[in-house]
């Protein structure tokens, strides 16, 4: 308890301060897991394309589409492998991640290195539709859906992909304990939960809300195991799931045995230490069904 006080007493003057981790510390973590972010895609990639529906396109001979917080391209690559006729513009504040989709400049994409919201709300142009794959909790719900909304033609389409409420199970708790067992090592604080849609019913909430129609909603749940503890925060680092995390601490080196400890204490599960990545995923309409797109 008492570690506790003091962790508390620690953190909140740095949170009225905003000495919190932020979009420069996501940034950094993204750079550093750019080069092995297909192993999440490799995983988690299948999943993704349940928002890549070509139907709901609007018939138009070239569509534009905004792939927003596009990591390495995923999304891009699946619609220029689809054949699609459209004019895509890829977003993402990492350089890293940017690198990784250098490609695709040559087969027409425009790459754009900023911060997505910035984007959105300087940008002139606009789109039929927007993807967003694994990006929503990085950002302010509502805020962040009045700017899809803004540079969104009527009828224009919102394909997105999050995790939810529920993911990463225990790893709140295992970050918490190891920063109350070691208060004079914690620099910035963080939410880990960031902004998680608390499922299906959530993220239906969040558009609708918005003033978007539902098409199509559903949410899943991938479960891996690892035969050591350093194996899953080594996974859960290098597909950038942890992402800001190491700017919790002064020294993260200093910080991760007793994160493998903590791992190892809560994580275990008949001989296996186990994570879970909770998501879900929709497909919303702006303007509603029957409208003309402009």
């Amino acid at each position: 308890m008492i570690n506790k006080l003091k962790l508390y007493g620690n953190m909140l003057p740095k949170i009225l301060r905003k000495e919190v981790v932020n979009n420069l510390d996501y940034r950094a973590s993204y750079n550093d897991a750019a080069s092995t972010y297909g192993c999440w895609l490799e995983k988690m990639g299948g999943f993704t394309d349940n928002i890549i529906k070509p139907h709901y396109m609007p018939p138009k001979k070239t569509v534009k589409i905004l792939d927003f917080a596009c990591g390495t391209g995923y999304i891009s690559r699946k619609l220029i492998e689809m054949g699609i006729p459209c004019e895509i513009t890829v977003v993402d504040l990492s350089e890293k991640m940017l690198e990784a989709c250098a490609d695709l400049s040559q087969r027409g994409v425009k790459l754009v290195h900023m911060d997505g919201l910035d984007f959105l709300e300087s940008t002139d142009e606009t789109f039929d539709m927007i993807y967003c794959g694994w990006a929503l909790p990085y950002f302010q719900h509502k805020v962040l859906l009045k700017n899809f909304m803004k540079v969104l033609n009527t009828g224009g389409i919102v394909g997105v992909i999050a995790n939810s409420k529920g993911t990463l199970s225990k790893m709140e708790e295992i970050f918490l304990s190891v920063m109350e067992e070691d208060v004079e090592n914690v620099k910035k604080p963080m939410d880990i939960r960031f902004n998680l849609p608390n499922g299906q019913e959530g993220l239906r909430k969040w558009f609708e809300g918005q003033g978007f129609s539902t098409l199509e909603i559903d949410e899943g749940e991938a479960v891996f195991s690892f035969n050591r503890p350093e194996q899953l925060l080594e996974w859960l680092n290098k597909t950038g799931a942890l992402a800001g995390t190491m700017m919790i601490f002064d020294s993260y080196e200093r910080a991760k045995p007793n994160l493998i400890k903590e791992i190892t204490k809560q994580k275990l599960q008949q001989d296996q230490y186990v994570i879970n990545h909770k998501f879900v995923y929709g497909i919303f309409r702006y303007g509603g069904e029957n409208c003309e797109y402009k």
